[in-house]
């Protein structure tokens, strides 16, 4: 289980309230790995990654295109393998295996510490330049 910590704060509310939600569908992946790991238990997880991947990647794309962000291009390729991973893990999931919880957990885990702790923070200065808070 995560708890929020500022570690993971950007400092920018509206980017920092998604990445809570990421964090909260880590922590019940955490429970769905520990109590039932039930196929539709695993495609409800991989339901809210999909959910984030498109509100919160649109939204920073956003940011990133209006205040002319200069690590765009390789911002959003991260952004696409993210997504791509996604769609990976749910046709494993669709095709029955529904064992992959642990591998979507430590997954989410590393995105949390590569993107949003080292990742994100690359925009911080210039999405606050622009007036972003």
């Amino acid at each position: 289980m995560i708890e929020w910590d500022d570690k993971y704060c950007v400092d920018i509310s509206l980017i920092d309230e998604q990445h809570k939600k990421l964090i909260e569908t880590v922590n019940k992946a955490s429970m769905v790995g520990i109590s039932s790991n039930k196929p539709n238990d695993v495609l409800a997880i991989l339901d809210q990654m999909t959910e984030y991947v498109l509100k919160h990647f649109e939204t920073e794309e956003h940011y990133m295109k209006k205040f002319h962000f200069t690590g765009y291009q390789s911002h959003k390729n991260e952004h696409i393998d993210f997504t791509n991973t996604t769609i990976n893990y749910k046709i494993k999931a669709v095709g029955g295996d529904y064992k992959i919880i642990n591998e979507i957990i430590e997954y989410l885990m590393e995105w949390i510490a590569n993107h949003i702790q080292i990742i994100d923070r690359q925009y911080i200065d210039c999405f606050k330049k622009n007036g972003l808070k």
